[in-house]
């Protein structure tokens, strides 16, 4: 009995230090921009709480929602871990918008033949009509590629209204493969 209680401690306290090693390894992702990225030189950029790091795999498109507002400026800028991700992020910035779409149906209706004195005759023809309605869609607008921009690791704007804006950063990893440790 005495081993199993051991065994179990033992146990918990492995799941322990495997839960403190991950939060630690998340919070470097997470404050990653705050002791590795270069400041801008201009004054009217600093940190703050919209200041954000994000978790990023190689070869995977990730999202970070964003709200910009009216008023403001910004500048956005990557500066991936070279050793994981490579030199440079492919980054767009993307405005979901929702829109208004008219979509047009054909339905097909089998409608009673009539005779002359407006009588059903008992036969039927087949009717084809348009159903139009209106939905809305998200609509994702891209305002700025860095792959139009040589690959630009940063960028910086003005607000002329509040917008909800999508970053989409997908890192190509390290350029040379490095060989595994033996």
């Amino acid at each position: 009995m005495r081993t199993s209680g051991t065994k179990s401690r033992t146990a918990l306290a492995g799941v322990m230090v495997l839960m403190v090693l991950s939060a630690m390894g998340q919070n470097e992702c997470a404050d990653h921009h705050r002791f590795n990225c270069e400041r801008s030189g201009d004054a009217r950029f600093s940190m703050n709480g919209q200041s954000k790091s994000a978790p990023v795999q190689v070869g995977v498109p990730t999202e970070l929602n964003i709200i910009v507002y009216r008023g403001q400026d910004y500048r956005i800028s990557f500066c991936p871990d070279a050793r994981v991700l490579g030199d440079q992020v492919v980054a767009r910035l993307i405005e979901k918008v929702r829109e208004p779409r008219t979509i047009s149906d054909q339905v097909m209706e089998k409608q009673p033949v009539y005779d002359e004195n407006g009588e059903p005759t008992g036969e039927y023809r087949d009717v084809t009509r348009s159903d139009e309605r209106i939905v809305v869609e998200d609509v994702r607008k891209v305002l700025w590629d860095n792959q139009e921009h040589e690959m630009s690791q940063e960028v910086e704007f003005s607000c002329t209204s509040t917008k909800r804006l999508v970053i989409e950063i997908i890192a190509p990893g390290p350029d040379e493969v490095k060989p595994k440790r033996a």
